[in-house]
């Protein structure tokens, strides 16, 4: 089991991920917005952070370089509903999204990392 961080300002998603990740073994917290997400990476730890981009005041982006400064090797996955947003194909997951579509990308995310990646 692992323990994942959901951000996100949309009360639909956070509902549907609510029911998705513990059927697929995973326990979660859960925050609607950026400011709250900064204060639970500063007192709990994570596995992995399924945030939104964008989100009012503090964003995803916000969220992520907050995660990275206490838990740099906990990896990110963002969610956005924007077609036209642009990160790493690995580590985006477009909404709306099925419960299989997000548990590959977990599955990915939270895969270790391959040998040439270790030795760069």
């Amino acid at each position: 089991m692992k323990r994942i961080l959901v951000v996100d300002d949309d009360s639909a998603i956070i509902d549907f991920l609510k029911e998705a990740l513990p059927a697929l073994g995973h326990e979660a917290d859960f925050a609607d917005n950026g400011q709250d997400a900064i204060h639970l990476l500063n007192t709990e730890r994570y596995d992995l952070i399924l945030s939104d981009i964008r989100m009012p005041e503090k964003n995803g982006i916000d969220v992520a370089r907050a995660a990275y400064k206490v838990a740099p090797h906990v990896p990110v996955l963002f969610m956005s509903g924007n077609p036209n947003t642009i990160v790493e194909e690995q580590s985006f997951l477009a909404k709306p999204f099925t419960i299989a579509e997000l548990e590959m990308r977990i599955d990915v995310a939270l895969a270790p990392p391959e040998e040439d990646e270790i030795a760069a």
